[in-house]
């Protein structure tokens, strides 16, 4: 049987757009030890926090930059993978 797992491009994705840990973290309310979990993916989150994520993703970095990032999506930041 094939093991198919949800894996993650946060990190890269989050560096790239030159936001931290901690400003994802506070903007979703979690603590940043819980989020860099995340990005390391010892938890798989749920949709909502997915979402979550994404979201805030968009906004602080409109709010830096005054750019939309319309081609960030949850596929982007989310995956599956099969061995």
């Amino acid at each position: 049987m094939e093991k198919i797992e949800l894996k993650n491009s946060l990190k890269e994705v989050r560096r790239h757009l030159g936001i931290t840990q901690n400003e994802v973290a506070q903007r979703i309310g979690v603590q940043k030890a819980y989020y860099s979990r995340l990005e390391r993916g010892e938890f798989v989150p749920n949709i909502k926090t997915c979402i979550e994520i994404k979201l805030a993703l968009i906004e602080i970095y409109y709010e830096r930059t005054g750019k939309h990032l319309e081609k960030l999506t949850l596929d982007r930041l989310f995956y599956l993978n099969s061995d």
